[in-house]
């Protein structure tokens, strides 16, 4: 069977003018959709970061939680989404914990965190908390039936069986003579697949000689199914220890690089978009793009398009970090910024209130 790649381009561009290459938009998060153009079908997006960045955090903002806002606000928007979610670091109920200490801020005013949800320590949930809890249960039952499937396991021969069942269940795989995987026809043109790894460097390896071994085989995966099936893989990766090295504070080489990606420089290649997360205040920057970091401390975070197959390259962009529950929100350019940030002087009265 041979494959017309003429008639895929031109099938291609008859999808953008039914408006099926819009994508959906990174809720909130402006400056991403506008040079990355959105989350995307078929579009490999790479995300790094250090130990306590807030690399999953930044994810689920922008790619999973947020994308699904959108959608639950915009019930006839022309793409669906699904997300199969490999959550091999933090365990899915701890997501869902920091998902919903999120909603209780933002929609309660009640800034709570994992430790308080579950008691930890000598942490205590509060019962105006607890009942708020009980009410998201038929929210969240409905994020998890439509949109969001967990797996707390990976190693890349599974990746491979758990995608193509996923993808047999919802099109057509066609095969030519010898077996070989040839076209997917979807039964529907407009779903999002979003494969999210946090993080590829937790991938079970045996089986294999080593760990890039193993990562290298999960990524040449991602890629068939981005290019067969037009499925959107998000890998969440790890830095070298050399790139958080304090003497990399001087002249801006602490922003980060391809060259800092742990295990493996091929996902780094595999993928269409790289971008990678850097805290100033770690590396005792006082000054990011104009902002005053000795003033945001380590609620300020930068983000860097360090790969972009589809445009501009080395773009930066301003967040606020909460880490109590691991909301990330776009800072404007700091010539355009007025005083603190709606979301941080409200965190602050939060806790001037609570102290006084």
């Amino acid at each position: 069977m041979k494959i017309r790649y003429w008639d895929k381009l031109k099938q291609s561009i008859e999808r953008g003018e039914r408006g099926l290459n819009t994508g959906i938009p990174f809720n909130g998060f402006t400056s991403l959709s506008k040079q990355i153009k959105n989350i995307q079908q078929g579009r490999y997006d790479l995300i790094f970061a250090g130990t306590s960045v807030g690399k999953t955090a930044f994810v689920n903002s922008t790619y999973v939680y947020g994308a699904v806002e959108f959608l639950q606000n915009n019930p006839d928007y022309i793409h669906d989404l699904e997300i199969i979610y490999y959550s091999l670091e933090i365990p899915p109920e701890q997501q869902i914990a920091k998902h919903i200490a999120g909603l209780i801020w933002r929609e309660h005013g009640i800034l709570t965190s994992v430790d308080e949800i579950l008691s930890k320590g000598d942490k205590r949930i509060p019962p105006e908390v607890k009942q708020l809890i009980e009410d998201y249960e038929d929210k969240m039952q409905e994020i998890q039936n439509k949109y969001l499937k967990y797996r707390s396991s990976l190693n890349p021969d599974f990746l491979f069986k758990d995608l193509i069942t996923y993808a047999e269940k919802r099109g057509q795989v066609i095969r030519n003579e010898e077996g070989l995987i040839v076209e997917y026809i979807p039964n529907n043109p407009g779903l999002i697949t979003l494969i999210v790894i946090d993080h590829i460097g937790l991938i079970n390896y045996t089986g294999y000689k080593d760990l890039k071994e193993a990562i290298d085989k999960a990524s040449r995966t991602l890629v068939f199914f981005r290019n067969m099936f037009n499925f959107s893989p998000v890998v969440i990766s790890q830095v070298n220890r050399s790139s958080e090295q304090m003497d990399r504070r001087d002249s801006d080489n602490w922003m980060p690089m391809l060259s800092d990606i742990k295990n493996t420089g091929n996902v780094a290649e595999d993928c269409n978009t790289a971008i990678g997360i850097a805290s100033p205040f770690y590396y005792g920057v006082d000054k990011c793009l104009g902002y005053d970091i000795t003033k945001y401390k380590n609620r300020y975070r930068l983000a860097k398009i360090c790969k972009n197959r589809d445009g501009d390259v080395n773009l930066l962009v301003s967040f606020l970090f909460i880490g109590e529950y691991g909301g990330y929100y776009q800072l404007p350019p700091a010539n355009e910024a007025f005083g603190k940030p709606e979301e941080l002087k409200k965190i602050d009265e939060y806790y001037n209130n609570l102290n006084s």
